[in-house]
């Protein structure tokens, strides 16, 4: 009679993950993930799948307790402008205090351009990023902290890349007061 396999699935993803997110996914071999997750070969494919199911797995459950974060933060804020500002200056912190970067963004450049699934799931995630934050654009604008000539979506997506600009540069020159500046002036020049 086979073993029941019990294990909590979201502490073993959890535990891939940052494999995945400290290694790179080529770099991670099978290995590393069994050893980290604490479960046999088995076990893992029989209830996860191969390598690129757990790959998977482990960037929509990245990508999507970075969003149930952001929306419980935006919840709080009664301003649109106040929830934009705050989503700024966290994401800021963020790129001067966490050493690993970002798992999407990492994914991106190293799958995204020769593996469909990966693109489809980073593009697909990515909209939805920029779907949320263009509503706390538009709420900013109809509460008239922002100028209502702007294009909600564009700006969306212009803070977005900012985030990404902003990672870049902070690997380069480990300046956390030039990012701090640069989450100021963006602020500064989506108030109205």
């Amino acid at each position: 009679m086979a073993r029941c396999i019990e294990f909590n699935e979201v502490e073993k993803i959890e535990k891939a993950m940052n494999v995945f997110w400290e290694k790179g996914y080529n770099a991670t071999s099978m290995q590393d993930l069994v050893d980290a997750m604490q479960i046999n070969r088995s076990s893992l494919y029989n209830t996860i799948g191969d390598k690129h199911q757990l790959f998977m797995k482990c960037n929509s459950h990245y990508f999507d307790k970075a969003m149930c974060e952001i929306k419980q933060k935006v919840a709080q804020e009664k301003s649109g402008m106040q929830a934009l500002i705050n989503i700024i200056n966290d994401k800021a912190a963020w790129i001067v205090d966490c050493e690993k970067g970002c798992l999407g963004i990492k994914s991106i450049f190293e799958l995204a351009p020769d593996n469909n699934d990966v693109r489809n799931l980073l593009s697909r995630n990515n909209e939805i990023y920029i779907d949320f934050i263009t509503e706390v654009v538009q709420k900013a604008i109809d509460e008239g902290e922002m100028n209502s000539s702007e294009d909600a979506a564009l700006m969306a997506e212009y803070i977005m890349t900012s985030f990404t600009g902003w990672k870049q540069a902070f690997i380069l020159h480990r300046d956390p007061i030039k990012i701090k500046r640069m989450a100021a002036y963006l602020i500064k020049n989506i108030k109205k």
